[in-house]
């Protein structure tokens, strides 16, 4: 029987002194293993997301935790039959998710960071019907397949526009607020951000969706978990999955996403396998059209 592919979803909060060596070595062992996927490493930290077959994967594990900058870290763990990722991006950035409040003053302290809230304890505020804000920290078309019951979406297509939405927030200040994202790694930022700025009782979720999946079942998730690879997006529900999004053009319930082939558009849109092909795989007529010209 065949390996299966292990998947890796992960970040760490630390200082990192030289971020050109550790994309070096990081760049050196995945080739080595034969690993693909997207780690982005920068004096506060490395974040990644990584595929390969199983006994490569775990090796890696075990080789990334001998760095001493960077320890043991919190790994979500999934599993595939194929390749999910197309090459081996390692890349060195000013920040490992761009928040972008330090373009104009100083950036958010991640030790302002909120609490965590486990799975178990997000999922029993719901069965209690408790009186709590949820607020996605991820983009709009990832909420579009998937979101937790009753959460605020932000109106974003980039992480860096959370600050900007969170000023709509102002009447949850003294509310408990949650925030949830895909792994963590936003709700990180978002949180503190929310703290340093006057929001008295926030909480972020361990692990975000990923984790919710597997402690909680998913239970109160609705739809899909957006993920950034091959795949677009995964069951979490194993309790009571339904689906929330609609093909764009004929209105049917799917979730499923379609990447726009037209080359100066790169939206990606629900669509179902009829309207995809009667649509050439484009998101609108002013795309069709010009797929149709080349």
């Amino acid at each position: 029987m065949a390996q299966p592919f292990k998947i890796l979803l992960y970040y760490k909060y630390t200082q990192i002194k030289n971020p050109v060596d550790l994309m070096n070595e990081q760049r050196e062992l995945c080739q080595k293993l034969n690993i693909k996927g997207r780690i982005l490493i920068s004096t506060e930290g490395i974040n990644g997301t990584v595929a390969g077959l199983e006994n490569d994967v775990d090796l890696y594990i075990k080789e990334t935790e001998k760095n001493s900058e960077l320890g043991q870290i919190e790994w979500k763990i999934s599993y595939a039959d194929e390749q999910v990722f197309p090459k081996l991006k390692v890349k060195v950035r000013d920040e490992i998710v761009t928040l972008g409040v330090k373009k104009t003053g100083p950036d958010v302290a991640i030790e302002n960071k909120a609490e965590y809230i486990e799975p178990e304890e997000l999922r029993e505020l719901y069965d209690k019907n408790a009186d709590f804000v949820i607020v996605d920290a991820r983009n709009m078309y990832e909420a579009q397949i998937g979101k937790f019951k009753n959460s605020i979406i932000p109106p974003i297509d980039n992480f860096r526009d959370f600050p900007a939405f969170a000023k709509t927030l102002e009447k949850y200040k003294d509310k408990d607020v949650v925030t949830y994202c895909t792994g963590g790694v936003r709700c990180e930022k978002a949180s503190a951000y929310l703290r340093e700025n006057g929001f008295k009782k926030v909480r972020q979720l361990h692990g975000g969706i990923h984790v919710y999946g597997e402690k909680a079942e998913g239970k109160y998730f609705e739809g899909e978990m957006f993920v950034f690879d091959k795949r677009l997006h995964v069951p979490i529900n194993k309790v009571n999955p339904e689906t929330i999004s609609h093909c764009q053009f004929c209105q049917t319930k799917i979730t499923r996403f379609v990447d726009c082939v037209a080359r100066t558009c790169d939206s990606l849109f629900v669509c179902c396998e009829e309207c995809e092909a009667q649509h050439q795989s484009t998101c609108c007529d002013k795309c069709q059209q010009s797929l149709n010209l080349i």
